[in-house]
């Protein structure tokens, strides 16, 4: 029985409509429970899941035990998986220009970090120029200004602005994203330790760890990614969770909503090797906008006849004219 409290009495109003809408509201509200349940599943397993630190063994030239200087490879993962978690450290470097870079200016947006030498011939440009194919392809679907990329030159003093310039001029990076820093050298061990990168100086230059660090939006150590051939799909998953992981602002504009709903909406294709649309993704999530769109018109619509109902059912009935008491 629907119970009427507008006025100084009470009335009842028919049972057999309101029970029918009540039994409506709630197929309505577990068809909408049994839809979202598919989506929080894949959440919590997806972008809220934590990082775990990526690792792909690249190819080393064998040699002789005791020969030369050798990484020992197990440490140097140790080391880097122990890195997770820290903040980047207060100090200053210098950029291709000469000029004073802070770490904590690229707060605010995930980091791409890379450690290099200028005199390596070989592997350190085969590393940066996988890692620019990896961020070209990361570009084209999670966008141009999402995140930031700096490498870093540990052999000082020979890794100055103007080497680590001519580094990025010899190799086609002109990315306006992508610094190239050189760290004082007295900074270089407390830069290294931090960031957990090993290396080892060797007659042919340095035997060092290979692969990139991932920078969350705070300052803080995110993921390692190893080897020498980088994928997109290794710097792009943990990249895709700090972007969907941040909060969104108080003050986000729709066009950022658009932009977090498509790197939701994107998907790595080993065929390619690059990250595309899920259009199945973007089919189901317009059609459950549109389902819980046309529940809440629903609703809207029945909460106002049943205001209507309740306004007639609570109205005295009035006397005809000419009528006598």
């Amino acid at each position: 029985m629907l119970r009427c409290a507008d006025g100084p009495g009470t009335r009842t109003a028919p049972a057999t409509a309101s029970h029918r809408r009540r039994l409506i509201r709630r197929a309505c509200a577990v068809a909408a429970l049994a839809y979202c349940l598919p989506f929080a599943t894949w959440a919590l397993d997806g972008a809220g899941a934590p990082a775990a630190t990526r690792t792909e063994s690249s190819e080393a030239t064998a040699r002789e035990p005791g020969a030369v200087p050798t990484l020992n490879e197990a440490a140097a993962l140790r080391a880097a998986q122990a890195a997770i978690g820290r903040p980047l450290p207060e100090m200053v470097l210098l950029d291709r220009q000469g000029r004073p870079v802070k770490l904590a200016d690229y707060r605010g947006k995930p980091l791409l970090v890379s450690f290099i030498y200028t005199g390596c011939f070989q592997v350190c440009p085969t590393q940066t120029r996988a890692l620019l194919q990896a961020v070209q392809g990361l570009e084209r679907t999670l966008g141009e200004h999402q995140f930031n990329i700096v490498s870093i030159g540990f052999n000082q003093p020979f890794d100055s602005p103007e080497a680590m310039r001519s580094f990025a001029r010899q190799h086609l990076i002109e990315h306006r994203n992508w610094e190239f820093l050189s760290p004082s050298r007295e900074a270089v061990a407390q830069l290294t330790n931090t960031f957990g990168f090993s290396y080892v100086a060797t007659p042919a230059g340095f035997d060092h760890v290979l692969g990139v660090t991932v920078v969350d939006a705070a300052g803080r150590i995110h993921a390692q990614v190893f080897g020498d051939k980088l994928r997109a799909d290794q710097l792009g998953e943990p990249l895709r969770q700090l972007l969907l992981g941040t909060p969104p602002a108080a003050t986000s504009t729709l066009a950022a909503v658009v932009e977090r709903v498509r790197i939701l909406c994107t998907v790595y294709d080993p065929e390619t090797g690059e990250y595309r649309y899920d259009y199945k993704l973007i089919f189901e999530l317009i059609g459950g906008a549109l389902f819980f769109f046309s529940v809440a018109i629903y609703l809207l619509i029945e909460w106002r006849d049943q205001r209507r109902a309740r306004r007639r059912s609570c109205t005295p009935p009035q006397q005809a004219s000419g009528s006598t008491a």
